[in-house]
């Protein structure tokens, strides 16, 4: 019977994360997407049909020394430029060439083609790179795209392609997998999803169960979550939001530092869980405001009910046998919580970045009249006192900076900073932790070494089951150097005298370089606490050094402490690029 749950599992889970990585890539890719999906055909097409400076049907050049002011939209490319768009650039079915003088200020679109010459010299915004061509029909200078199936699904009137450019009428029934974790197993999301064009935007509803496979798929409480919910869009591009939704889930803490794809990997294969988990019960109301992709504001309440979740014993390939690190008992309560969160994306490529911002911050106000809560280190809290009324406020900012510094070579920086406001503590499922392969892989995670436990905030001389992160403060620094470079290997001449090779590979070289600690608000104790308006001296931070190969799906790395030079190097493997 284990055999045969292990085999339900080990399918199902690779299953998905073989969904997982797939819509992540659809998600993040600004650049090369295989598929021209009903959303992107029709905002092209808006695009296209928008004012223009110049547009042409054909081979277009834009030559050295001309100007455009607005947007250059080409049906039926090629396109060069060799001079100057103030603008965008929207090619359909057609290919783009920037001459080493041209410049676009903004972004390039194109369908059915490629983009030869853009960088950072040339391109000021994204470039997005559809190989597939766009299915349309014209009316006068308009285009309309159709669906996969050759229906219209736009209108002439510029009015109702407005409203309806994103609009796509869907309903199915949705089953797809959540992260593996050593709480749930594998969460098999399933239920009925909606998309609906109602006349003043489009309306998504869904319900939404879980069913978990912990415990070899038992028909339990446990095993059972659900998530109902409503969002209402309104406008294409630029679009304000407004949503509601009923859950019962578990959640995990601090998702920034490690993607959902390779948490799950990791308990699935490794028997090594990089999070903590807690259940949430409750409900989310929210309005946002997006500013096509770039920039969106969402303002939100919550209330829900905090309860601790223990670890199961799901099945892994390795160690299969071996204990699961403790899931901490964590605080227990009915909050009241307002947040505010912003996001900011001015990269090129959400996949490849090699130039822009990403910035996103949030910030999180609770309370409650009744919190139990879960045990702590005495230097964090005194956990001892039962149920207590809680009020915290919480700011947490994520700032990158992507910096192409030649053809080959970026620098890339990231700035992570956590804090509790005001002096209150922070509750246990808001509170920071750094150390591992997401943060400073020169350090294990949740391990203890010599000093003080400036990372997670904890007592080496009082043990906490699962060693939870217990720091009300935390600020970390990352910085990366990342060279191209081309592999050729078994070559030959054909015929004609061309050289191919059977290997040919574009990979980075990167050299890596991070420091961080948290520490606790408070009257002064030692290297871990400290008052609510004191920084902690750079030199008490931990720092760490590596090297390592980004082939671009997958990356290779060593990781030495530089601050406790016996701690042994450490081999970490990343999906994607480390930040």
């Amino acid at each position: 019977m284990r055999a045969r749950r292990r085999i339900i599992v080990a399918t199902l889970l690779a299953l998905t994360a073989a969904c997982a990585a797939s819509r992540a890539r659809a998600q993040a890719a600004d650049t090369a997407q295989p598929e021209l999906s009903y959303d992107d055909a029709s905002e092209v097409a808006y695009l296209f049909n928008g004012v223009a400076g110049r547009r042409n049907t054909g081979a277009t050049t834009i030559a050295a020394g001309d100007s455009v002011v607005g947007n250059v939209a080409v049906l039926w490319g090629p396109l060069t430029i060799a001079g100057t768009v103030h603008g965008s650039v929207i090619v359909v079915n057609g290919s783009v060439s920037i001459a080493p003088a041209g410049r676009v200020d903004k972004d390039v679109i194109v369908t059915g083609g490629t983009v030869i010459g853009a960088d950072s010299t040339s391109v000021g915004g994204t470039v997005t790179v559809h190989p597939q061509s766009l299915r349309f029909r014209q009316a006068g200078e308009l285009i309309i795209a159709e669906s996969p199936e050759g229906a219209e699904i736009a209108d002439a009137s510029w009015f109702k392609h407005w409203l309806r450019r994103h609009v796509r009428q869907r309903q199915g029934f949705l089953i797809e997998g959540g992260p593996y974790n050593r709480v749930e197993g594998l969460p098999i999301i399933l239920g009925p999803s909606i998309r609906q064009n109602i006349g003043i935007g489009v309306l998504r509803m869904s319900a939404l169960g879980t069913y978990r496979s912990a415990d070899g798929f038992a028909w339990k409480g446990d095993n059972l979550g659900w998530n109902a919910s409503t969002e209402l869009t309104v406008g294409g591009t630029r679009n304000v939001r407004f949503g509601i939704e009923g859950y019962d889930l578990v959640r995990p803490t601090e998702t920034w530092q490690m993607r959902d794809v390779e948490v799950s990997l990791a308990s699935f294969f490794l028997h090594r869980d990089y999070r903590d988990y807690f259940n949430t019960k409750g409900g989310h109301a929210w309005v946002s405001v997006h500013d096509g992709k770039k920039l969106s504001l969402e303002l939100g309440v919550r209330n829900e009910r905090w309860e601790p979740r223990e670890e199961r014993d799901p099945y892994t390939v390795l160690r299969d046998g071996a204990h699961w690190r403790h899931n901490p008992v964590l605080d227990d309560g009915r909050l009241w919580i307002g947040e505010l969160n912003l996001r900011l994306d001015t990269r090129n490529n959400a996949a490849d970045p090699w130039t822009g911002w990403l910035i996103d911050a949030s910030f999180e106000a609770g309370g409650t009249n009744s919190l139990t809560l879960g045990r702590t280190s005495p230097i964090a809290r005194d956990s001892a006192l039962g149920a207590q009324r809680e009020r915290y406020t919480r700011l947490f900012a994520d700032f990158r900076r992507y910096n192409r510094i030649s053809p080959q070579s970026q620098l890339n920086l990231r700035l992570v900073a956590g804090a509790g406001l005001g002096g209150d503590p922070l509750p246990l499922e808001r509170r920071f932790a750094l150390g591992g392969a997401g943060t400073l892989p020169g350090y294990d995670f949740r391990n203890s070494y010599n000093g003080p436990d400036v990372l997670s905030c904890g007592d080496a001389a009082v043990h906490v089951d699962g060693r939870p992160g217990q720091c009300d403060r935390m600020l970390l620094g990352q910085a990366e150097f990342r060279h191209d470079m081309r592999i050729r290997m078994f070559g030959r001449r054909d015929s004609d005298g061309a050289q191919r090779y059977r290997v040919d590979k574009t990979l980075a070289m990167v050299l890596f370089a991070d420091g961080g600690r948290g520490w606790v608000t408070g009257p002064r104790d030692g290297e871990i606490r400290y008052p609510s308006s004191t920084l902690p001296s750079l030199d008490t931070f931990k720092y760490d050094a590596g090297a390592g190969v980004d082939l671009h799906w997958l990356g290779v790395y060593v990781a030495k402490s530089l601050t406790d030079w016996s701690n042994p190097a450490n081999l970490i493997v990343r999906l994607r690029h480390r930040f």
